[in-house]
């Protein structure tokens, strides 16, 4: 894999955790109910959908290879928008 796609799989892998962090964010209702069916359900849907999306945006990159540097930017990604999301709700 030539330096351009690795930059662009790591760019995409960031930019992806922070989405995913939006998106547990705005399904924080379904995930957290208190009826364990609907909370199942949500959180298995949820998963499902960030997990397909993720991996066919991949393959559109680079052929759908994964390597642990882009689970690194995934969490990298997440982590950081927590930050930014907590330090705005002060």
């Amino acid at each position: 894999m030539d330096l351009k796609t690795q930059i662009f799989a790591l760019l995409f892998s960031f930019l992806y955790g922070i989405f995913f962090s939006l998106f547990i964010n705005v399904n924080h209702k379904i995930i957290y109910n208190s009826k364990k069916w609907i909370k199942f359900l949500g959180t298995f849907l949820v998963v499902l959908i960030s997990v397909l999306i993720y991996f066919i945006l991949l393959k559109e990159i680079n052929n759908a290879v994964f390597h642990p540097y882009c689970l690194i930017m995934l969490i990298g990604g997440y982590y950081l928008e927590q930050v930014i999301a907590k330090h705005f709700k002060k």
